[in-house]
């Protein structure tokens, strides 16, 4: 539209340079005047051609509209050739991220089922449909809004997702991922107060819970418990050791009777035939007492 106006301002221009170098015909300046007004009219014609030639550059979708009005059909990457009276907005067709690169993470309070505070932090990514620009356009406005009603989206449905799970479920993050993607999906479809059809703003093409904190007592709370779950186990594997030592002690017990010892005493005996060892136990009912067979041998040669 700029063009245009700029085209029609030196075409004024030039027919004023015109008549007044008609009105000095055959005088000095008259020629050089004509001159310049044949150089405007050649910048204007520049100026009108080039409004109606609008360049889509590739990744965007333009949306052509003129005195209230907006063309339904829009205008796709490549040269369009458009009325020179019509502006052009511009829409990006790329996946677009939030936060952005560079960007703070953004902490979003919501409530849980039980109406305890969360923060949460999630990012994602999101695509305009070319189809749906002019709609967007009439609607809701430039690149900027639409950026703004998809923040606004994301932070309701995550909101939305939230209340529908308890404190205790945390620990399933897909699936609070999952039906927050969905409520944020949901928010992204709207339709206008004035009445209509339902449009989609944008199409969401990844979803990510990066964070999610409970409040500082739930998290001091569930500590303590897996606190005492460990001292609770370390105290049963305690029992279970005790319990482990008196059951071999009583089966030694068992097993260690006289009839036992006596047996072993036999065997050790019968293993001794072979053996140098000249000392022997011998089990009375007073004791143990110990039996040196070679002092009883020196003894016996000195009393011989």
């Amino acid at each position: 539209m700029g063009s245009l106006v700029t085209g029609i301002i030196l075409l004024f221009i030039a027919f004023i340079l015109m008549t007044v170098a008609a009105g000095r015909s055959g005088m000095a300046g008259a020629k050089i005047l004509r001159l310049i007004a044949f150089g405007l009219v050649a910048l204007a014609a520049f100026s009108i051609v080039g409004s109606t030639v609008k360049v889509i550059e590739p990744g965007t979708v333009g949306v052509q509209h003129a005195f209230g009005t907006v063309s339904p059909t829009p205008l796709l990457p490549g040269i369009r050739i458009v009325p020179p009276w019509s502006s052009v907005e511009r829409y990006s067709t790329r996946e677009e991220q939030w936060p952005g690169a560079g960007d703070n993470a953004e902490a979003i309070s919501a409530l849980s089922k039980e109406q305890m505070g969360m923060q949460i932090d999630v990012a994602i990514r999101y695509q305009i449909r070319p189809v749906d620009a002019p709609r967007l356009f009439l609607e809701i406005g430039d690149q900027a809004q639409i950026e703004n009603v998809v923040r606004n989206a994301i932070r309701n449905g995550v909101r939305d997702g939230m209340v529908q799970f308890t404190i205790n479920d945390i620990g399933g993050r897909n699936l609070i991922a999952t039906t927050m993607e969905a409520e944020v999906d949901s928010a992204l479809v709207t339709k206008p107060r004035t009445g209509g059809e339902t449009f989609r703003i944008a199409q969401i093409t990844a979803f990510f819970l990066r964070d999610l904190q409970p409040p500082g007592q739930v998290v001091q709370a569930i500590n303590n418990k897996i606190a005492q779950e460990q001292q609770i186990e370390t105290e049963r594997h305690r029992v279970e050791v005790a319990r482990l030592q008196a059951e071999q002690q009583r089966l030694l017990n068992q097993t260690l009777t006289a009839e036992a010892l006596t047996k072993q005493y036999l065997e050790v005996l019968h293993d001794m035939r072979q053996s140098n060892n000249l000392v022997v136990l011998v089990p009375t009912e007073g004791g143990i007492p110990m039996l040196n067979l070679a002092e009883l041998r020196n003894n016996l040669r000195r009393t011989q």
